[in-house]
């Protein structure tokens, strides 16, 4: 079960909605932020779906842990995986790599994308994704504007009962 303080590695998707929705300075305070490179390059260049949202990187590297991801580690996840690391864009490729090499411990990951959330089932990650809703409620705080519906805890379970029947 997530808390406080607990490490979470977060897709460029979840980054993007915590700026949209004003969250995201509390969600540096209340819990230990990690993400891959290929994922602040994604933001980097800005949210390019919808509206723009733009992600001061500069600070996303001060206040979050950035992963450089090695070869050997996206090698080890891909055989992991049966090879269905491969059908990942390149962040999301590199988060779920880099999350699957954490050694136990209090951890969970953030991303809305379903072939991302297939993988990490494959993967033994099922459990361990969490919705910035359920962030935000560990946290103690409620967003400026109302989450996205794939950014929710309803629709996270709803997709982890898929995943786990095999429909997703």
């Amino acid at each position: 079960m997530l808390k406080r303080n607990d490490i979470v590695f977060l897709d460029s998707t979840a980054i993007f909605e915590a700026h949209r929705t004003g969250i995201w300075k509390h969600l540096i305070v209340a819990f230990r932020l990690a993400t891959v490179e290929k994922c602040v390059e994604e933001a980097d260049t800005g949210n390019l779906v919808g509206n723009p949202i733009q992600v001061d990187t500069a600070e996303l590297r001060k206040r979050a842990s950035v992963h450089r991801v090695d070869e050997k580690t996206i090698v080890d996840a891909m055989v992991a995986s049966d090879y269905q690391l491969s059908i990942l864009d390149e962040g999301e490729k590199e988060l779920l790599a880099c999350a699957y090499g954490q050694q136990g411990g209090a951890w969970f990951l953030s991303s809305q994308d379903k072939a991302c959330l297939r993988v990490g089932t494959r993967l033994g990650m099922i459990e361990r994704f969490v919705s910035l809703e359920e962030m935000a409620n560990v946290a103690g705080i409620r967003p400026r504007i109302p989450f996205r519906t794939h950014f929710t805890k309803k629709w996270l379970l709803g997709m982890r009962t898929k995943c786990r029947l095999g429909v997703l």
